[in-house]
């Protein structure tokens, strides 16, 4: 155990060596002195000892203590001149003599005194309290010539304490801190795991996943629904649950500062890190797993958790789940192409159907100087035939002057009964069957386009 010193200590070590120093000049001219004790501090003991903010000393019952005194001349036979006596509020009237010694402090006989003779420790043996005690002071006396004498206020006093029982056994306290940690996990997991998965998710996993994933949706989805209560429950279970396991830290290792510390790592380590890295990949089938606990622990705090989660829907509404619009879809098709199953061309067709209402006919059509047309004057001999099947289209533009002047269509199932030694001209042909030539604005969207074409 750490030792605790008092804020005295260091102005009672300046006193002593003060004092030693102005007694040693004398030393070569006197005879030896009689030992002199000053004060005394706490050094260390086996069980919970401190300083209270009143600079008294305090012990714990049936303690192994060892004790520093201070003084001059202090020689290892100077335990001789220490002596405890019961404090009480009279007992420094009666002459500043000390009467009866109490034998629930035991001092050794022997002083292990440091090379200038300033300072020694001692051990003490404390005894147990009677039952009915739960503390009690005492007053350092030390022998001063012939008298036994108090030394000092509070500066010569030391309190006993009854030493603190814990709560249940050791392998009790093992066992609960271990189940502790385990569902300080899985709340954390669970916290994780189920609310990051999305209601409208679950339905679209519940239509289409493997056989393992329809079945755990269709566990979580019934509880999942209730976004808000499953939320409170979890967090009210997870705080109740390391709260708890600080608190028997805290009995375990008989330690404020090191339940915290031993609480945080724990926490940090096996309740936050592990289960939420596992939960964040595998939260689905952790979650159809452990639905059992989940709905004992939403019973088990629905006084509390089902107020605050009623109060939360009448606050934020009800909980949609993520909708994506035109464009987030396109661009999660884009984002999640070299992991989806989708061969290329799949994905430019789903990718082109969706544009549909945001594109306009000039983002897609072809340019006229890259058009394949053919003049309306033009003759319909061997090469003008060779020409026009070489292109593969099947419409083909007709213009007059300029290629920007189209004013009909060729359908190349038109010339399947046009004889090319008969050098047919084309305006015969297109006259004949006089297709219709449509016109839009550059600006018309496609959708609108799509209507038309449907209308032959």
């Amino acid at each position: 155990m750490a030792t605790e010193r008092g804020g005295h200590g260091c102005l009672l070590t300046f006193i002593v060596v003060l004092w030693s120093s102005v007694s040693g000049h004398t030393d070569s001219s006197s005879p030896a002195h009689s030992c002199q004790i000053l004060g005394m501090r706490l050094e260390r003991s086996d069980k919970p000892a401190s300083t209270t903010e009143d600079g008294l000393i305090q012990l714990t019952e049936e303690s192994r203590v060892l004790m520093r005194f201070y003084g001059v001349h202090l020689s290892p036979d100077a335990a001789s001149s220490i002596r405890f006596t019961e404090y009480t509020e009279d007992t420094e009237t009666q002459n500043n003599t000390c009467e009866d010694f109490t034998k629930d402090l035991s001092i050794s006989t022997f002083m292990n005194v440091s090379n200038r003779g300033s300072s020694g420790l001692v051990s003490v043996s404390v005894k147990p309290l009677r039952k009915t005690e739960k503390q009690k002071t005492y007053s350092l006396c030390v022998k001063s010539g012939d008298r036994w004498v108090y030394l000092g206020d509070k500066d010569g006093r030391l309190v006993v304490v009854e030493e603190k029982e814990s709560l249940l056994p050791l392998w009790m306290l093992i066992i609960l801190v271990t189940g502790l940690l385990v569902l300080s996990g899985m709340f954390s997991g669970l916290n994780l795991g189920l609310m990051a998965l999305d209601p409208m998710e679950l339905r679209i996993v519940q239509s289409c996943g493997t056989s393992k994933e329809k079945k755990y949706a269709k566990k979580i989805e019934p509880i999942r629904s209730k976004g808000n209560y499953l939320l409170c429950s979890l967090l009210l279970g997870n705080v109740l649950v390391n709260t708890t396991l600080t608190i028997l830290l805290d009995d375990l290792i008989g330690s404020g500062l090191g339940a915290v510390v031993a609480s945080t790592v724990g926490i940090v380590i096996f309740g936050e890190i592990v289960p939420q890295a596992l939960c964040s990949r595998h939260g689905l089938a952790v979650g159809a797993n452990t639905i059992i606990l989940t709905k004992f622990f939403m019973l088990l705090t629905f006084p509390l958790s089902f107020p605050i989660s009623k109060l939360l829907d009448c606050v934020l509404g009800q909980e949609i789940g993520t909708v994506y619009n035109r464009e987030k879809l396109v661009e999660m098709l884009k984002v999640t192409e070299p992991y989806n199953d989708l061969v290329k061309e799949e994905l430019n067709i789903i990718q082109g159907a969706l544009e549909l209402r945001t594109k306009t006919v000039e983002d897609v059509m072809t340019p006229l100087g890259h058009c394949f047309m053919i003049h309306t004057d033009a003759v319909l001999d061997f090469n003008t035939m060779t020409e026009i099947m070489e292109s593969g289209y099947t419409r083909i533009p007709v213009y007059d002057s300029e290629r920007s002047n189209i004013v009909d269509i060729l359908y190349v199932k038109d010339l399947a009964f046009v004889d090319p030694d008969d050098c047919t001209t084309l305006k015969t042909v297109t006259k004949f069957y006089n297709h219709p030539v449509h016109f839009v604005f550059h600006d018309t969207k496609l959708d609108a386009m799509l209507e038309e074409f449907k209308k032959g």
